[in-house]
């Protein structure tokens, strides 16, 4: 029998637009669906009932009128990304945390539907009734982790030029706002940071840019966190080429996306590809070279003799 469900968008009387949702032959949706719907099982006679959904369809939850959608399309159509329940922003947000672990466990291309549903304490079916595949779901995984790791990074994390958190005095008309040796303060913290970052994420990041390279809208989401770590370091060059500290013969865009390449591919060849390398002296030599490619001079002393060659 079909499992199909038939959605319509009704008026009439002037009342609210409702959803008419028809199951024909099909079992009724699981619990999390009635859940999230807020309907009573008992409240549906049959697997042949119609069930009005009132209020106005989301845009995505209003299919063409009399067209035909999987069950899980419609479940989702009917919830949209942003469960109105507290029960159902509950089970979303568990089945992206189950998702980070078994995507971390197993890799993208092992990871499987069951494994998420099952480590989130789900139905497989109530998987389906927040995200289409795995595709999906890890999509709104990295786009919710990203943007908030980057975030936490913040101007700072750039080159360490954010006036607001400057521990000099304000600038005199015409001075800079901060010493060489505070930018340079900087820039070593900024390091530091990411350097946590990195290793505190390493299993997702490196997915990130494994998937980046066969999924465009991944793609198209790491572009959009590099634009904004590029346009930050960016603002800081320009401010320091105002202050006269940088030289105005360097391009602030294309030095700011060297720079963050830099950082950025040497985390990955280290803690992803793992390659050798010792933290610390991975901090002083990427701040090294950051200062010395904007022409900042690092006093010799910063950090006393380099530890012994391997």
């Amino acid at each position: 029998m079909s499992k199909s469900l038939r959605w319509s968008a009704v008026e009439a009387g002037g009342r609210p637009p409702r959803l008419t949702m028809t199951l024909r032959g099909g079992p009724l949706p699981p619990d999390g669906v009635m859940d999230e719907l807020d309907l009573d099982k008992t409240a549906v006679p049959c697997a042949a009932a119609t069930v009005i959904l009132t209020g106005p369809p989301t845009a995505a939850a209003a299919p063409t009128r009399g067209a035909t959608v999987g069950i899980g399309s419609a479940r989702r159509a009917a919830i949209g990304s942003s469960p109105g329940t507290e029960k159902g922003r509950r089970m979303r947000s568990q089945l992206l945390l189950a998702a980070r672990k078994v995507f971390e466990r197993d890799g993208y291309l092992n990871a499987r539907v069951a494994d998420i549903a099952a480590a989130a304490g789900a139905s497989h079916g109530s998987f389906y009734t927040y995200f289409e595949s795995k595709t999906e779901i890890f999509r709104c995984l990295v786009a919710d982790e990203m943007e908030g790791l980057y975030r936490t990074l913040g101007t700072a994390a750039s080159t360490g030029t954010d006036q607001e958190t400057t521990r000099g005095e304000p600038r005199a008309p015409g001075g800079p706002w901060r010493t060489v040796e505070e930018l340079v303060d900087g820039i070593e913290g900024a390091n530091r940071r990411f350097l946590e970052m990195y290793q505190q994420n390493t299993a997702l990041l490196g997915l990130f840019e494994q998937v980046t390279s066969f999924d465009d809208e991944v793609r198209v989401l790491r572009m959009r966190v590099r634009r904004r770590m590029v346009d930050r370091v960016t603002s800081s060059i320009r401010k320091m080429q105002e202050d006269g500290q940088v030289s105005t013969a360097l391009d602030a865009h294309y030095s700011a996306s060297i720079l963050v390449s830099m950082v950025n591919s040497i985390m990955h060849h280290w803690l992803v590809v793992r390659e050798p390398f010792e933290g610390e002296l991975l901090v002083r030599t990427l701040t090294q070279l950051w200062a010395g490619a904007l022409g900042l001079p690092v006093a010799p002393d910063r950090w006393g003799p380099l530890p012994p060659a391997r």
